[in-house]
């Protein structure tokens, strides 16, 4: 309680203003709140970093798992490739033996492949599409492997007169 006095003999009592008690509970905990200044930071930061960490651990994943993929559909389309080059082969021989390996080594890191073999009189391509399994939500990265090779074929050999493959 304040006491104010007009004059020695009046004495007026009056209740202590509201702003004053918390100017002085402030004072009083400043020493304490300016001895350890950055508590609390470490939850903030927290936080903030955990969540882009993990962001980041995520799409390394993802990345590698893509790269997985694209391995798989290029062991794949080799496969293919060499099966339709073949002697006296055709692009459906080429198109089994891409699937059957996707079926082997890709069902789980390449998702939906589709095979497209072409072959000509001279040269075969095949082509594999597919989707890389994801990790991170939303993302879908397209896996694309092309392999273009000659076709095996008779050619006989007239310099010599013998006759050979090529």
């Amino acid at each position: 309680m304040i006491v104010t006095s007009a004059s020695p003999s009046h004495r007026v009592e009056r209740p202590p203003s509201p702003a004053l008690g918390v100017a002085r509970r402030l004072r009083a905990r400043w020493p304490r709140l300016t001895a350890r200044p950055d508590s609390g930071t470490a939850t903030a930061e927290l936080v903030i970093a955990m969540p882009l960490l993990l962001l980041i651990v995520m799409f390394v994943f993802q990345a590698g798992v893509a790269w997985h993929a694209t391995h798989v559909a290029q062991a794949a389309a080799t496969r293919a490739a060499n099966a339709a080059a073949a002697y006296q082969s055709s692009a459906a021989a080429g198109h089994d033996a891409g699937g059957q390996t996707l079926a082997a080594i890709g069902d789980g890191v390449l998702k939906n492949p589709s095979v497209s073999v072409t072959r000509t009189a001279t040269e075969v391509r095949v082509e594999i599409v597919g989707t890389a399994a994801t990790v991170v939500p939303g993302i879908n990265w397209t896996v694309r492997a092309v392999v273009v090779r000659p076709v095996e074929r008779f050619v006989p050999d007239t310099a010599t007169g013998t006759e050979g493959t090529q």
